[in-house]
């Protein structure tokens, strides 16, 4: 094992110093129209109108440009030992290069800075075409790269709002107010969407306990709860209150129904379940 050491420390030493000796190797110049080639086709391959990619090609950029910068420091002498070449056409050229690459990086800049806003109008454009499924996808990504986009968070508040996520569509929104800040546009925005979460979720707690699905209503008014509690003042009235009471005497309701039906039919064991059931929930209801 020694003896591999010992050979091996002085192959790395070696390739150490052969790579910085080629790091440090000077320009040829019939070298540079292939380089200068080279540096345009990979500039013309980048895009930064691809949210999917913006940031990578971005990387890709700053890899050029480092090239660029340590090839600009060796230029001059470069063509001054080689009296054939056109030293003028040559800085013409690497100027023209260096112009091409600071306009694409300021552009690859802007794109990933604004990289979650561009998933979130595609989640608007999906959701024009009423796919929900690629708006979701679109809002996540933007939520990826800025968790907290205040319009992608609100976007993504009214589609689980329609799918009747009430539990997570209240968190959200919370967290809305409490760690976003929001401009004048935004915020009416998301005031005018508080007022249609909280009518929808009473009505829909409302109409569940005259159907006789206190369990679920009971569901909805506990979620309506805690965005009462959560949200500025102004957006609830006490009318949830009744909802929730209404509710948990349905689900007691229930309890002791299940238990007399078990009865009629000598099903003494669920019977006694249920019974138990409603004991226990009249208990922790109080």
């Amino acid at each position: 094992m020694n003896m591999k050491k010992n050979i091996l420390l002085p192959l790395c030493i070696l390739m150490s110093l052969a790579l910085c000796a080629h790091a440090q190797k000077p320009l040829v110049a019939d070298s540079l129209p292939s380089l200068f080639r080279g540096w345009e086709e990979r500039m013309d391959g980048l895009r930064d109108d691809d949210p999917e990619i913006v940031s990578l090609h971005y990387l890709f950029m700053q890899d050029i440009l480092k090239q660029m910068a340590k090839t600009g420091e060796q230029l001059n002498l470069t063509l001054a030992r080689s009296p054939k070449t056109d030293f003028y056409a040559v800085k013409r050229e690497f100027l023209r290069l260096s112009d091409k690459a600071a306009q694409l990086n300021k552009r690859l800049s802007v794109a990933k800075s604004q990289v979650d806003n561009t998933f979130y109008l595609r989640a608007v454009e999906e959701l024009a075409y009423r796919d929900t499924t690629r708006a979701i996808y679109n809002l996540e990504r933007a939520l990826q790269y800025n968790p907290l986009n205040p319009d992608a968070m609100l976007q993504k508040c009214k589609i689980l709002l329609a799918q009747g996520q009430y539990q997570p569509c209240v968190d959200l929104i919370h967290k809305v107010y409490t760690e976003t800040t929001l401009t004048d546009k935004q915020e009416k925005a998301v005031s005018d969407f508080t007022l249609e979460l909280y009518d929808r979720l009473y009505t829909h707690g409302s109409t569940l306990v005259k159907n006789g699905r206190a369990a679920e209503a009971l569901e909805v008014f506990l979620a309506l709860e805690q965005f009462c509690n959560n949200m500025p003042s102004g957006y609830c009235n006490d009318d949830y209150y009744k909802g929730i009471v209404l509710s948990r005497e349905g689900v007691y309701e229930s309890y002791l129904s299940i238990a007399r039906e078990a009865e009629k039919r000598g099903n003494h064991e669920m019977s006694r379940k249920f019974y138990q059931y409603a004991e226990e929930y009249l208990r922790k209801n109080e």
